[in-house]
């Protein structure tokens, strides 16, 4: 079974919505098609900061990774934020988001990114386990967030 790792075009927009719809729902969040259809088309206009991937088997797709490169003064020139990753269920454990990381940091070192950020939820045991083994450490801040 094939894995392929590549940037999303507009051809996989629908794809792109419902991984994004799963991943939301799977976390008992709220899953505005429209909404997340816009985040997708802005995430692949031309000159937009976001890296849309997409991880197919097979030629279906099983995985997404959304992140936003982003100027740091930490980390300089800049970083990548890890706004979401999903694999379906019946993909996980089989190497789909390992392989989603190491496209991102491989290609990231290409464009001179010097870090990776992501947030998991503690309960993530598995997604946690993973972070860790790929070499990520824990950064001890408090995220606070203003919703507009």
């Amino acid at each position: 079974m094939a894995l392929t790792i590549r940037h999303a075009t507009d051809a996989d927009s629908p794809a792109a919505v419902e991984l994004l719809v799963a991943q939301l729902v799977e976390h008992a969040l709220a899953a505005d098609r429209e909404e997340i259809a816009q985040a997708v088309a802005l995430a692949m206009a031309p000159h937009s900061p976001a890296w849309l991937l997409l991880a197919l088997r097979d030629g279906k797709p099983v995985g997404i990774l959304l992140a936003n490169q982003e100027v740091s003064v930490e980390y300089p020139p800049s970083t990548l934020w890890i706004e979401e990753l999903y694999v379906i269920p019946a993909a996980r454990r089989t190497g789909v988001a390992s392989a989603l990381l190491n496209f991102v940091c491989d290609e990231g070192r290409k464009r001179g990114v010097r870090a990776l950020n992501l947030e998991v939820v503690p309960a993530q045991a598995a997604a946690l386990a993973l972070y860790r083994r790929l070499g990520f450490a824990e950064v001890h801040r408090t995220r606070l967030g203003l919703r507009l």
